[in-house]
C-alpha cells in the first residue's frame, strides 16, 4: 500500500489536470460562443449550464487544495481526513451531477436522431438511476462499505445505460446512411459524425473532414475513465476490512477517475456540438459530392437522387440537416 504523502502527491496531481482540462473547456465554451450563433435559445442555455457546473467543480478543486497546502499543511493525518470527507464523498456526487447533465444531451440528440421516445427513454432511466444510487451513497457517506455499495450500483448503472446509448446512435447514424447515396452531402455528414461518436483519438489524413472528426472524439476518455473507476471500486468492495480515514491504493484511483470524468464528459459534449460547423464545411467544399448545399446552417440540404424509393409510397424520406446535424 502506498504511503499518505504519495497517495496525496497522486491526488494533487488530478487536481492540477482539473484546472487543466477546465482551460480546455473555456476555450470550447468561447468557440461556441463564435461559431454556433444560430443555435436554438435552450442550447444555448445548455451550454452556459455546462459551463456553470464545470467551474463550480473546479472551483470546489481549489478549495480543497487551498486547505490542504495552507489551512492544514502540517497535519497529515487532517488532509487525509479531508480528502476521504470532502474530495471522495462530496466530490463523487458533483461528479455524478455532470455527468448526468451531459448524458440528457446526448439522450435528446438520440431522440432527435430515432424520433422514438421509447429509444431515449432506456437509458434516461438507467441514467437517472444511477444519480439516484450516488445520491444514496454520499448521504451514507459515514458507511464506508454501503456507501462504496451504492456507488458501484452509480458506475454499473451509467455505463449500461452508455453503452445502450451510444450503441442506438450508432445504429440509427447506420440506418440513415442506408438510404443515402455514398457520396450525398447527408451521407458524408452521416459518416462523419459515425467517426465522433465511436473513434478513439486518430487521424485520417485523406480528407479534411475526418482530420477535422479525429480531433474530436467523445467515448474513448471518459469510457475509459468510468470503467477505471468502476474496477477500482469493485477492488474496494473486496477488501476485507478498510481503515478509516486512510487513503488507499483503490480510493485513490477512484478519486483520480472521479475527478477526471465529468471534464471528459463535458469535453465529449462541446466537441461534438463545435463539429457541427466543421462537418457542414467541408460537407458543402467536399468535391466527392459534386453538389452544391443549399443552405450551411439550419437549413435543408440539396437534393440528393434516392438509391430506391420506399414501398408504396413513391419516393424516400431523407434525414434533413437538422436530424443529422442539430
Amino acid at each position: 500500500m502506498p504511503s499518505q504523502s504519495t497517495s496525496l502527491s497522486t491526488l494533487n496531481l488530478a487536481s492540477y489536470a482539473d484546472v487543466f482540462l477546465q482551460g480546455v473547456l473555456c476555450a470550447q465554451f468561447a468557440h461556441y460562443t463564435n461559431v454556433n450563433e444560430h443555435d436554438s435559445g435552450l442550447m444555448k442555455l445548455f451550454v452556459a449550464g455546462l459551463a456553470l457546473l464545470t467551474a463550480l467543480k473546479s472551483i470546489q478543486v481549489l478549495a480543497i487544495m487551498w486547505i490542504q497546502t495552507v489551512t492544514l499543511v502540517e497535519n497529515l493525518a487532517a488532509i487525509s481526513h479531508l480528502w476521504h470527507a470532502q474530495w471522495i464523498m462530496d466530490s463523487a456526487l458533483s461528479e455524478a451531477i455532470i455527468v448526468f447533465y451531459v448524458q440528457m444531451f446526448f439522450c435528446h440528440r438520440l431522440w432527435r436522431l430515432s424520433h422514438n421516445i421509447y429509444v431515449s427513454f432506456v437509458p434516461m432511466t438507467l441514467f437517472v438511476l444511477a444519480l439516484a444510487a450516488e445520491s444514496v451513497a454520499a448521504y451514507f457517506f459515514s458507511n464506508v462499505s454501503l456507501s462504496t455499495l451504492w456507488h458501484a450500483i452509480h458506475l454499473g448503472a451509467a455505463m449500461c445505460g452508455e453503452l445502450i446509448q451510444t450503441g442506438s446512435i450508432v445504429f440509427y447514424l447506420l440506418r440513415h446512411a442506408k438510404t443515402l447515396l455514398h457520396r450525398g452531402p447527408t451521407a458524408f455528414m452521416l459518416n462523419s459524425l459515425l467517426r465522433v461518436t465511436i473513434q478513439a483519438s486518430r487521424s485520417y489524413s485523406p480528407a479534411k473532414l475526418f482530420r477535422l472528426s479525429s480531433k474530436r472524439q467523445s467515448a474513448a476518455p471518459g469510457a475509459l475513465c468510468a470503467l477505471a473507476n468502476f474496477v477500482a471500486v469493485i477492488v474496494t468492495l473486496s477488501e476485507p476490512a478498510l481503515i478509516t480515514n486512510r487513503l488507499s491504493a483503490p480510493r485513490v484511483a477512484s478519486s483520480i477517475a472521479n475527478n477526471l470524468l465529468p471534464k471528459f464528459y463535458a469535453v465529449a459534449a462541446m466537441w461534438t456540438l463545435n463539429s457541427r460547423e466543421d462537418i457542414r464545411s467541408a460537407a458543402a467544399n467536399n468535391p466527392a459530392t459534386n453538389l452544391n448545399l443549399i443552405t450551411t446552417l439550419g437549413g435543408t440540404l440539396g437534393s440528393e437522387t434516392p438509391p430506391a424509393f420506399g414501398r408504396g409510397r413513391g419516393r424516400a424520406v431523407w434525414p434533413s440537416e437538422h436530424q443529422v446535424i442539430d
